[in-house]
């Protein structure tokens, strides 16, 4: 048949007909395509003011005043400069603290004139120290969205959703982390943790935490149960552990720690992964700045301290959120960062 001789409508029918069975045709050769998992609603969000938590600080001493200083002769004065040029050159810690030095750095002579000694400076003021600020009641619900990039803020290959439901004493943390976009079509990943057990509205009590991995296909479990009465961590894989009373899980640990020291204090925190054990040192930094798709906020950031070869973790809490999670970085065991994820989005309810 030629459809060149049928007329404009009977044309216009044969060639969609015959795209539409092309189009089908290609359809039953190709393989299945995996339609994106469909986006959950963001629950409602709350605004409420509330004043910023303040970082505060220890009033610095005041100087005392500088006494007037008795002039040197001449000669005394470049005999002493030259003396006090030896002493800065010697290695020796003690040499230096045995001789006392007047405001030009000159010391003053065994056998010279008190009088004309120049008077000892005063103490310099005290620096203040920021402290840490007090840890809030979480909130019942919480829903926190973070962007994942890989390296230090680089290219965007997937998001993180947490959500913290508070009920009755009880918590339930879920935490889902995927590849989205084109990044999917690489690589197809997503991991499901879980985290439960007793609060009292501030400190989370892990009692069972669980990891559901799907990378490329293979599909992996791993999960914990802490049993207090026992004093043991049991594994899955029936492994055993002695249970350190403050022992928290890789998720829970987020939104909840113990009570905050002071800046540049080491913090100890027992960690389980679900598959093993291991005790994390965190150097704390306070009133730190971050920006963020949300803004600036005030951030107490936690620094996993760690040996050559050993994996790095840091985290930023938000002091206008509640200290709810708002930055996390992974550092490889060769110190180069293998990705981040930043928070987009924080919706919270009473």
């Amino acid at each position: 048949m030629n459809i060149a001789s049928l007329p404009p409508a009977r044309k216009r029918f044969a060639i969609a007909l015959a795209a539409s069975l092309a189009v089908h045709a290609l359809l039953m050769w190709l393989s299945p395509i995996q339609l994106p998992e469909a986006e959950p609603e963001l629950p409602p969000l709350i605004a409420k003011l509330v004043q910023l938590p303040q970082v505060h600080t220890a009033p610095a001493h005041k100087a005392a005043p500088r006494k007037k200083r008795a002039v040197l002769p001449p000669k005394e004065s470049s005999a002493l400069v030259d003396a006090a040029s030896a002493v800065a050159a010697s290695t020796s810690p003690a040499t230096a603290s045995d001789v006392p030095a007047n405001r030009d750095g000159a010391t003053t002579s065994d056998t010279g004139n008190p009088a004309d000694a120049a008077a000892e400076p005063p103490a310099p003021p005290e620096v203040a120290k920021a402290a840490p600020p007090p840890r809030p009641m979480l909130p019942k619900h919480a829903f926190l969205k973070f962007q994942v990039r890989i390296g230090k803020d680089g290219m965007a290959v997937g998001d993180a959703r947490h959500e913290l439901k508070i009920e009755q004493g009880r918590y339930t943390l879920t935490a889902t982390t995927r590849t989205v976009g084109l990044a999917r079509l690489v690589k197809s990943y997503k991991l499901v943790q879980t985290s439960s057990g007793e609060t009292d509205g501030i400190v989370l009590r892990t009692e069972r935490y669980s990891e559901d991995k799907q990378n490329d296909g293979e599909q992996s479990k791993d999960s914990v149960k802490l049993d207090y009465a026992a004093h043991q961590l049991v594994f899955a894989s029936g492994r055993k552990m002695p249970l350190n009373e403050f022992t928290q899980d890789i998720l829970s640990i987020l939104y909840q720690f113990p009570p905050l020291p002071e800046a540049g204090d080491v913090l100890p925190i027992a960690i389980t992964n679900g598959r093993d054990w291991e005790q994390y040192r965190f150097e704390i930094a306070t009133n730190e700045e971050l920006i963020t798709p949300m803004g600036k906020l005030h951030t107490v950031h936690f620094r996993k301290l760690h040996p050559p070869g050993k994996e790095g973790l840091e985290i930023w809490f938000a002091q206008e959120y509640r200290l709810l999670p708002v930055k996390l970085r992974h550092i490889e065991r060769d110190g180069s960062i293998a990705g981040e994820a930043v928070i987009t989005d924080i919706r919270i309810a009473e």
